[in-house]
């Protein structure tokens, strides 16, 4: 995992950082202040002729919120820098800001400033700010046996609205089993993806220190880091992890639906390890859906994956490198 390895570099070159990096959050605690930063490249990470300007400004957003929700944090700013190519038009800026302003008008965030600068390619950068309000964020590191694995949410979602979007009517053509009803709403969930702020928020008042991060990087990367971080493993049952039932109108190969629940990526659901007792509390609130349980880890940490026709799958670094999206590729 070159990214992991940048990072330790990172750390090693910066020592009197060390303890801020490595969750998606800084914690700022002597100013009771959370800060993260996310960067969206055009056509690393999204493409005009998928995304409108104005879901793009909402996406951009959304996905700093919901680094901010994985602590158990509440947003209340955001700085904004967007380089743009020199013939963009008036069109994408005024469309792009509006999606920014519903987005942070629902959330009650202000944009306290930014940026703007030229560039041969759309990027965009965001820094959010967020405050804890007295309480410890969630930390990947605060995994233990006997703990419950929970998310919420549905997983296999956005990228199966990615695949529509880029894959399935340029290579085969519209299929009648495919409505427009269950196509938008795929599509919908990649482009439009919701924080999970208010879960993320009772799961830590609940629970106090759980381990929690967001999916951004796929249900198998976030079950992974938590468990390496925390050197514990997970026993996880694929038949609890909650999906859109309407996967199969798209895809009917088993190995692709589960690929796309576990490698899937920018789902922004929350995975969280709490006690049982926590977990029969929170699930009387807020949609939460146990999917496992933490266990000791003997060796190297990793999370096991059992399936329902007795197939299992062991998630690990290894594994990680060969079916996730990576940033920095060999």
């Amino acid at each position: 995992m070159k990214e992991e390895k940048f990072l330790n570099l990172i750390k090693e070159s910066l020592p009197e950082s060390a303890g801020y990096l490595g969750n998606d959050t800084a914690y700022i605690s002597e100013k009771d202040l959370i800060l993260t930063q996310d960067t969206l490249i055009e056509d690393i990470h999204f493409r005009t002729r998928t995304i409108s300007p104005f879901y793009l400004g909402r996406k951009s957003i959304a996905v700093n919120l919901s680094d901010i929700a994985a602590s158990g944090g509440i947003p209340c700013h955001v700085l904004i820098s967007l380089s743009m190519p020199k013939n963009i038009n008036e069109k994408f800026v005024k469309e792009f800001y509006k999606g920014v302003h519903s987005i942070c008008a629902e959330n009650k965030v202000i944009v306290a400033g930014g940026d703007l600068t030229a560039s041969k390619a759309i990027t965009i950068s965001v820094c959010a700010i967020g405050k804890t309000d007295g309480l410890i964020p969630a930390n990947r590191k605060n995994a233990i046996p006997g703990n419950a694995v929970i998310t919420t949410g549905n997983f296999g979602s956005s990228g199966t609205g990615l695949y529509l979007l880029e894959e399935f009517y340029k290579k085969t053509g519209f299929s009648e089993k495919i409505t427009e009803k269950i196509r938008t709403k795929f599509v919908n969930s990649h482009i439009n993806p919701v924080a999970r702020i208010k879960e993320g928020r009772k799961i830590l008042e609940s629970a106090q220190k759980p381990a929690m991060m967001d999916s951004s990087d796929g249900l198998a990367d976030a079950l992974y880091k938590i468990c390496a971080m925390s050197n514990v493993a997970m026993e996880i049952d694929f038949g609890q992890i909650p999906h859109d039932v309407d996967i199969t109108q798209v895809f009917s190969d088993k190995d692709m639906i589960r690929q796309k629940i576990l490698f899937g990526g920018e789902d922004y659901e929350l995975v969280a390890t709490v006690s049982e007792e926590v977990y029969k509390n929170l699930k009387k609130e807020i949609f939460v859906k146990k999917i496992g349980v933490v266990k000791k880890a003997d060796d190297n940490p990793f999370a096991y994956v059992k399936f329902n026709d007795g197939k299992s799958l062991k998630i690990d670094s290894g594994i990680l490198d060969s079916g996730l999206f990576r940033h920095f590729e060999e």
